[in-house]
């Protein structure tokens, strides 16, 4: 293996811990120069953070309440500037982000795991490589799929000759697990394009249109004791640990048809963890690593306030410290086996799905 091969592999690794300023002997190339700013920055203590969406969106104004947060609960009292951007999943703002070249530590990302589900399944749209990002700060939120049914071991018996109805944003959305769940339950799913809104899907649901939806949202749980008493069922959560039970993991693995070293249930685990990611701070990889303890320790000083912890909690959101959020970051970058396995995958079934 050539010295450059080893050198990426290790800068990779590095940066999941901001480290990657530990590398001065190793010989760079030209077009690896790196970063040379005075971690101080001349005493500047501004900051700005690229928003995966606009203003108005969830993750807009959830930047919006940090950005005041930064002002009250810092010393220095920095300015938390935002460039807001459109999209619906933090695509666009990922590619922006990832042509930003600065290392100064002046500019970060704020996304959705969205974006991750998006380059993990090959969108076209994606030009960004999330796995040179370095982690400083993360939410995750539960999931649970509801169904028309509860589930059994007998369901793919029963359901051999038809297809459940899966509601969806998009075929590579933040559904793609409950899809990619279901199938690997060795149930047939056929999604049904279109449901972006909690009240669209809770109507496709009572109208049948649709046999299962994803609840992923503090509004999604409001609703679910009326949605249990209506007779409708928790077919799985994405989280082993959930109070919603049973979880995905706990279906598969007792089914006859379970195997370990399963690559697309190795993918799933890293696109369901994707999707319970609401929001996430980045740092473009070479960014010193005083800079990334800087970011880091500014975030866990406003996870403190009893006023962010309210809003966290108010919308069933799970605050992730930074040694949480390096080792689930470790977990969003599966083997490359596992990702083209997802990519064949899907390939097969959307040419299944619009046929």
């Amino acid at each position: 293996m050539s010295l450059s091969i080893s050198r990426r592999h290790l800068l990779k690794f590095l940066s999941l811990t901001g480290m990657t300023t530990a590398l001065p002997s190793l010989p760079i190339k030209a077009n690896e120069v790196l970063s040379t700013v005075d971690p101080t920055k001349d005493g500047k203590d501004d900051y700005s953070l690229i928003v995966g969406g606009t203003k108005e969106s969830r993750i807009g104004q959830f930047s919006s309440t940090l950005a005041d947060l930064f002002k009250q609960n810092i010393e220095s009292n920095p300015l938390l500037s935002l460039q807001f951007t459109t999209g619906y999943d933090s695509v666009t703002a990922s590619n922006l982000f990832d042509t930003r070249l600065t290392q100064d530590g002046s500019i970060a990302l704020i996304t959705s795991g969205s974006a991750i589900i998006a380059a993990l399944a090959a969108d076209p749209r994606v030009h960004f490589d999330y796995q040179h990002w370095i982690p400083v700060f993360s939410t995750i939120t539960p999931i649970i799929v509801i169904s028309r049914q509860p589930f059994h071991n007998s369901i793919p018996d029963l359901l051999k000759n038809r297809t459940m109805k899966v509601g969806v944003s998009t075929l590579i959305g933040k559904e793609l697990p409950t899809l990619l769940g279901i199938e690997l339950l060795q149930i047939s799913t056929k999604p049904v394009i279109g449901i972006t809104t909690l009240s669209t899907g809770i109507e496709a649901l009572r109208n049948r249109t649709i046999d299962i939806l994803q609840i992923d949202s503090p509004e999604g749980f409001a609703e679910l004791p009326k949605l249990l008493a209506e007779g409708f069922h928790i077919f799985f959560s994405f989280d082993q640990e959930s109070s919603y039970s049973p979880s995905f993991s706990s279906l598969y693995t007792k089914l006859p048809h379970y195997r370990t070293g399963n690559t697309l249930f190795e993918i799933w685990q890293t696109l369901a963890l994707a999707a319970r990611i609401n929001f996430a701070v980045f740092l473009p990889m070479l960014t010193p690593s005083a800079l990334v303890t800087k970011w880091r320790l500014n975030f866990e000083k406003i996870t403190d306030n009893p006023y962010f912890q309210s809003i966290v909690h108010a919308n069933n959101i799970v605050t992730q410290n930074s040694l949480k959020t390096i080792d689930n970051f470790s977990k969003l970058i599966p083997s490359a086996t596992a990702t083209l396995a997802l990519r064949r995958w899907l390939s097969l079934k959307i040419s299944q799905w619009e046929n």
